[in-house]
């Protein structure tokens, strides 16, 4: 099983570099443009998540203390 990977930034470039650059190395990477989009998702599927810490509503600071929270997701 590869390793998968959440990359959240609300910079659609710079989530699609590092989307392309992480899947040329083996990774399965998934996208989304804002914390809230990320919040939608099945967190427990990934291994890692790379988070821009500057964003609108919720920032990646404020991202990470939600999921740490999260019985679900390892920390």
């Amino acid at each position: 099983m590869r390793t998968r990977i959440l990359v959240i930034d609300d910079e659609e470039s710079m989530c699609e570099i590092l989307r392309f650059n992480l899947a040329k190395d083996g990774y399965d990477v998934d996208v989304s443009y804002s914390a809230e989009e990320a919040l939608t998702r099945d967190l427990e599927i990934y291994s890692l998540f790379i988070v821009d810490i500057m964003m609108d509503r919720i920032s990646g600071l404020d991202f990470a203390g939600r999921i740490r929270s999260m019985p679900s997701v390892e920390n």
